[in-house]
């Protein structure tokens, strides 16, 4: 195995143990437009979750702050705990695709 693919392959499980970071610094600090490549995509993905983790947040907290009505404040809550999941799982079997395929070359 290539140290590109090391590289491209340790961005994708940086997901697991350092999120946004390691990709980051891999995307500054590689020469190799392959590692590159596959390090800001990693880096994009990992932004999903902390935008949605925000944004669940932020809507919670006003709606909570204006309103004080439990039963909405419910609603919303598993709401968006269901989305979070859902992304979460589906960013979860992403990388572990791209895991598998860059390590057969299949990308």
């Amino acid at each position: 195995m290539t140290s590109d693919k090391v590289w491209a392959i340790l961005s994708y499980a940086s997901h697991f143990f350092l999120p946004i970071v390691f990709p980051a610094v891999v995307w500054m600090l590689v020469k190799s437009a392959y590692v590159k490549q596959h390090a800001k995509t990693v880096l994009l993905v990992d932004l999903v979750p902390t935008v949605v983790n925000i944004l669940f947040l932020v809507i919670v907290g006003l709606y909570g702050f204006s309103t004080k009505d439990s039963s909405g404040m419910v609603f919303i809550t598993m709401f968006m705990l269901f989305v979070i999941v859902v992304v979460n799982v589906t960013i979860f079997i992403w990388i572990i695709v791209r895991i598998v395929k860059v390590a057969t070359n299949k990308i």
